[in-house]
C-alpha cells in the first residue's frame, strides 16, 4: 500500500450536490463534491454515510492535510484506484498510558511480540494521526508507470487543480474515444 501525504494544507469545502441516478431513494448514502481553495471545479466525488460527513463537517473548519492511498496495480497499464483522505487526529497526547499488564512466566522468555514493528519513538511533538479516507479516484492511464509514488502524488495534484472527472464520465469518453 503506498501513501502519499501532500505537505501544504488546504481549505476544503464540502457541498451536497444532486444524487439522481447516483443513489437509491431509500439510501443513506449523501452525495457530495469537495472544492478545493475556493475553486469552483470539483476535485473529489463522494456518496458519504451521515456520520463520516459529520466528522468531516466538523474537521474541514480548518485547513486540512490531504492524502492519497492506493496498491500499486501489476500490470503498469493498468488502471490506478486510489482514495483520497485527510488527516485526523488519533488518541490523547494528555492521556496516561495504559498500565503494563504483568506477563506470564512463559511469555517473558518470547520475547516482545511487537518487536516486528520496529523501533518505536514515543517524540511527544510528533501527533499521531490517521488517514481517513473519503472520495475514490481513478486514473484511467498512467502517466508515469515507472514511479508508483510520483503518479499518485500527480494524480492529487491534477484533482485538487480540478483537472479530473468522474470516473464513469471519463470512461465513456474513454469508449467513445473523446480522451
Amino acid at each position: 500500500m503506498y501513501v502519499y501525504l501532500r505537505s501544504e494544507t488546504v481549505e476544503l469545502e464540502m457541498r451536497e450536490i444532486g444524487g439522481e441516478g447516483l443513489v437509491s431513494e431509500d439510501s443513506d448514502l449523501v452525495p457530495v463534491a469537495f472544492f478545493v481553495n475556493g475553486n469552483e471545479t470539483p476535485s473529489f466525488r463522494a456518496l458519504l454515510p451521515p456520520d463520516t460527513l459529520g466528522v468531516l463537517s466538523e474537521v474541514t473548519l480548518e485547513p486540512v492535510t490531504l492524502g492519497v492511498l492506493a496498491e500499486e496495480p501489476e500490470d503498469p497499464a493498468a488502471e490506478v484506484h486510489a482514495m483520497v483522505g485527510l488527516t485526523v487526529p488519533v488518541g490523547d497526547r494528555d492521556e496516561a498510558p495504559a498500565a503494563e499488564p504483568e506477563m506470564e512466566p512463559w511469555r517473558v522468555s518470547a520475547g516482545d511480540p511487537e518487536a516486528w514493528r520496529g523501533d518505536r519513538h514515543d517524540d511527544e511533538d510528533v501527533p499521531r494521526t490517521a488517514l481517513l479516507a473519503f472520495a475514490p479516484l481513478v486514473r484511467l492511464e498512467r502517466k508515469l508507470p515507472d514511479d508508483f509514488a510520483a503518479e499518485l502524488a500527480d494524480l492529487l495534484e491534477s484533482a485538487l487543480a480540478g483537472s479530473t472527472r468522474p470516473a464513469l464520465e471519463a470512461r465513456v469518453d474513454r469508449m467513445l474515444g473523446d480522451l
